[in-house]
């Protein structure tokens, strides 16, 4: 910078300066008090995503509280995340010194909302299909300048166990009419028992009913205690087996002592995570499931004390 630079920015600092101490003789046009001429700094803005915008972003596990960096891309196109809410973290939750928390009250109303409005855009229990919710908190920085906004987001699944799927096309409406996002039959993969029944099982992705397969969803439980801490695995087992089988039976069209006396049909289901509990989803999915290598070749729903349909 040049000592001539230099003259002039102080010559401008101390005129600045004598203007604000009110000495100096005003200039022609003015009346003297620069401070009354001075605007409000505007609140700061925030990109925020619309209602209905795909957003293409990393692919993530299922109920992750962290905001994920993302694009706004067609529909059309391969893409993660659909927004289908953009809320207002309010009361005491928006006057707090940072965004709220996963298992903190804030996050659960926004969950909670979430998860309605979800149902509303897709057109049933997202539950019931293969789809998670997404919702993102503003990051601190952008918490601290004012941003109250979170953004709640639907995306497909690849597979029960929660694994993000890129889509292309809108999930608007997906479990409405003929239901392209219901879960409905499966394959299985796992290993087996020395019994030859199933010992772990490492996924289940959906296929037709009229495809061979080992598994069927039967519909969604939901398990609590009342109680905000996650129950320890072996109670949620207990819990998750006494409210899936009866759900089974009437799959059927059976009574559970009719079920009872039934062969070949077992149960499996998706689980609970920490932080699905943390946000107040209870919802567990159940699953009929089928001795390993025994494939059916259509749906059991209805389907009382007939014979499995291999």
């Amino acid at each position: 910078m040049t000592s001539t630079v230099r003259a002039a920015i102080a010559t401008v600092l101390a005129g600045v300066l004598l203007g604000v101490s009110g000495c100096g003789t005003p200039a022609a046009g003015t009346d003297g008090n620069l401070l009354d001429d001075w605007q409000p700094m505007a609140a700061p803005k925030f990109d925020v995503p619309s209602v209905g915008m795909c957003l293409d972003s990393p692919t993530k596990a299922a109920f992750d509280p962290a905001f994920v960096p993302a694009a706004p891309i067609e529909c059309e196109r391969g893409h993660t995340l659909e927004v289908v809410l953009v809320g207002t973290v309010e009361g005491g939750a928006g006057q707090a010194s940072a965004p709220p928390a996963a298992g903190s009250e804030g996050f659960q109303a926004a969950y909670t909302a979430c998860s309605a409005a979800v149902n509303d855009y897709v057109g049933g229990d997202w539950h019931n299909g293969m789809l998670g919710i997404n919702v993102q908190m503003p990051l601190p920085a952008p918490w601290q300048g004012g941003l109250r906004s979170y953004v709640c987001s639907v995306f497909a699944l690849s597979n029960v166990y929660s694994h993000m799927s890129v889509n292309s096309g809108s999930l608007k409406g997906a479990l409405a009419g003929d239901a392209p996002k219901a879960i409905q039959c499966l394959d299985v993969r796992g290993t087996k028992r020395s019994d030859g029944w199933w010992d772990d099982l490492s996924d289940l992705t959906p296929i037709g009913c009229a495809q061979p397969h080992e598994a069927e969803f039967v519909g969604t439980i939901q398990i609590s205690d009342g109680g905000s801490t996650l129950p320890a695995d072996d109670v949620l087992r207990k819990w998750t087996i006494d409210r899936c089988y009866p759900v089974v039976a009437k799959f059927m069209g059976l009574t559970q002592a009719q079920f009872d006396a039934r062969d070949g049909i077992g149960l499996v289901w998706d689980g609970i995570t920490k932080f699905q509990w943390d946000a107040g989803d209870r919802y567990v999915r159940c699953f009929a499931l089928f001795h390993p290598g025994k494939k059916v070749h259509a749906s059991i729903k209805g389907l009382g004390t007939k014979p499995l349909p291999f």
